[in-house]
């Protein structure tokens, strides 16, 4: 559902030059380049903190005309400045503690060139406020919290609210675009431990243009 969700944003591929921040396994990358099918982007950078993940990436979903660069966001991007036309981060900036959160969305603002967009989701914070008050976060360090996953792993994921993200992305600046996010059936039924309710969002859609 998120990930059609922001396809859906995306618009179109054909020319662009896009860099996926925080991108994991890479899954991301084929379904973008599957949806726009006979479009094909200026650059097409993939990157991950973990070496191992961008190995992954590489292997499992290469693309040979993508680049595959072990990249954290809390550090500068080796980007000239408008570098890229969109980027995009998936359930990333949610982990950061605020002042990288801050750096990170500086850091894509100068990388963007005019009329350049980033996509980014987040966990919603009244997601995180509900497991907080059930008491399924634990202190995971940084001023991050642990919260619960389907697959039973345990995600930093930071408290704030979804004034602070408007924030942090405007004041380096962005135009800011939020939607809330909510589940649907199927999420319902796949995340149970999270103890999803229909009226509750799961995500934050960020869409911030770089005037």
């Amino acid at each position: 559902m998120l990930n059609d969700l922001l396809l859906d944003r995306i618009g179109d591929i054909e020319g662009r030059a896009i860099l996926e921040l925080g991108a994991g396994s890479g899954y991301f990358a084929p379904l973008m380049l599957r949806r726009f099918s006979g479009q094909t982007p200026a650059r097409l950078v993939i990157s991950d903190q973990a070496q191992a993940l961008v190995d992954i990436a590489r292997s499992t979903f290469g693309s040979v005309s993508a680049e595959y660069l072990v990249l954290d966001v809390q550090d500068a991007l080796p980007f000239a400045d408008g570098s890229f036309d969109l980027i995009l981060a998936t359930m990333l900036f949610n982990e950061l503690p605020l002042g990288a959160l801050r750096l990170a969305a500086r850091e894509c603002h100068r990388v963007l060139a005019p009329g350049g967009r980033l996509l980014a989701t987040v966990v919603h914070p009244a997601l995180v406020y509900g497991l907080a008050k059930r008491g399924a976060l634990t202190d995971f360090g940084r001023g991050l919290f642990a919260m619960p996953s389907a697959d039973g792993l345990r995600l930093p994921v930071a408290r704030r609210s979804v004034e602070a993200y408007q924030t942090a992305l405007s004041e380096c600046g962005f135009t800011v675009t939020l939607d809330d996010v909510l589940p649907d059936e199927k999420t319902l039924h796949e995340k149970p431990g999270l103890k999803l309710a229909r009226e509750t969002p799961m995500a934050l859609l960020c869409d911030c243009r770089r005037n």
